[in-house]
């Protein structure tokens, strides 16, 4: 091989190594507790809102969850007030009454609580989760996740 040929294979070795090294080795966001397993996430306004818990899935009946907010560039938690979760059976386009749930704040950035989901009339049962919390600044949002529940 030329030496040409060689300074350009050395080039791009090197810009696919620099560009594999800027992002995260991990696709999936570091969680506070060992035993967590994502449910569900979504990215909202530079910030990503996690659900998670032991299995991984909601379930009918009675189920535990926890809530995680990180930034996204350095993962890292991030301070989120007044935390709510609403979930809402959907049946076709129609969102049914929201079950609401209590969390309460275990670190920063992470609110875990629990919910009955009941019942579960379909296979699988569509939900949405609306998670409503006021960032840093007072601003309050909501982010809306989905998730089934077999």
């Amino acid at each position: 091989m030329g030496i040409e040929v060689k300074v350009v294979c050395f080039i791009a070795l090197t810009l696919v190594t620099a560009f594999m090294l800027a992002r995260p080795l991990n696709a999936e966001p570091p969680l506070n507790a060992a035993q967590d397993r994502i449910i569900t996430s979504k990215l909202s306004r530079g910030m990503d809102v996690v659900f998670t818990n032991g299995s991984g899935k909601l379930v009918s009946g009675d189920n535990s969850f926890c809530v995680l907010f990180q930034n996204v560039g350095p993962t890292t938690s991030t301070d989120v007030h007044n935390v709510k979760v609403d979930f809402r059976l959907l049946v076709g386009r129609i969102e049914e009454r929201p079950i609401s749930a209590d969390l309460l704040q275990d670190g920063v950035g992470r609110y875990c609580g629990h919910v009955n989901l009941g019942r579960q009339y379909y296979t699988p049962s569509s939900y949405y989760a609306f998670v409503h919390y006021a960032d840093a600044t007072g601003k309050k949002r909501t982010v809306r996740l989905h998730f089934a529940v077999r």
